[in-house]
């Protein structure tokens, strides 16, 4: 990423997943066009740290993800093969396909990890790295506590910026994914949720019947910078 050639923090571009929303009792709201949110989450490590995507839109193409909505079940990760010094990291990276009939809500866990002033954020549940895996699934019931697992290894759990947010995806057409990076001194951080306590580093992901149309990503703090060229957002349609 920084530091070589390709275009580095490619964390940002971003995504609006269409998501019809869940049938229910009562009126009827948007039917299921797709019925599988298919998250990738794709890791890499270099001399910056670690570096997450989950997006397949950014616009450094090495590092892109599989994510997708789907009637079909995605079983296999799909990540991009990264490049300069920055390489994949499979015990950290995998996908999750999330059954959007299984529940109303969508229940964002993302999970973020400290050491030496590196930053590694997760949002899934089943990658082989165990100790940093989250509560992140789809539920009739809104979580509203947080799920992280300890860490390991010299990294510990960094609750400034981690949250659990839960999207009610019933008569919402759209899941609106904003990813944001933000740098300083060649590490990366990145961030996908709206409220977490270090508010200068939210997004504006959001559930909505309209797709988004510019990126909301907070400008950072405390020597952390928005990294502009590689934030973005795109809102796919089912």
């Amino acid at each position: 990423m920084h530091g070589f050639s390709v275009v580095a923090a490619a964390v940002a571009g971003a995504i609006g997943l269409a998501l019809g929303g869940i049938a229910s009792a009562g009126p009827p709201g948007p039917q299921i066009a797709e019925r599988y949110l298919n998250l990738h989450q794709c890791v890499y490590v270099g001399s910056g740290g670690h570096y997450t995507n989950l997006l397949p839109n950014t616009a450094n193409a090495a590092f892109n993800t599989g994510t997708n909505v789907s009637n079909t079940p995605d079983t296999a990760l799909s990540c991009g093969p990264g490049g300069g010094s920055w390489r994949p990291a499979p015990a950290n990276s995998a996908v999750k396909a999330f059954d959007r009939t299984a529940g109303r809500y969508l229940n964002v866990h993302q999970c973020v990890y400290y050491s030496a002033g590196q930053h590694y954020t997760a949002v899934l549940p089943n990658t082989p790295n165990a100790n940093f895996n989250t509560g992140t699934n789809v539920s009739n019931t809104a979580d509203t506590q947080l799920n992280c697992r300890p860490g390991g290894g010299g990294w510990t759990l960094l609750l400034a910026n981690s949250a659990v947010k839960s999207f009610d995806l019933t008569g919402n057409r759209y899941l609106n994914l904003h990813q944001c990076v933000w740098t300083s001194g060649g590490m990366y951080y990145m961030g996908v949720l709206p409220n977490t306590p270090n508010a200068n580093f939210n997004t504006g992901t959001n559930a909505s019947s309209t797709a988004d149309t510019r990126l909301n990503c907070r400008p950072g703090g405390g020597g952390w910078s928005l990294d502009g060229l590689d934030s973005a957002f795109r809102p796919l349609g089912t």
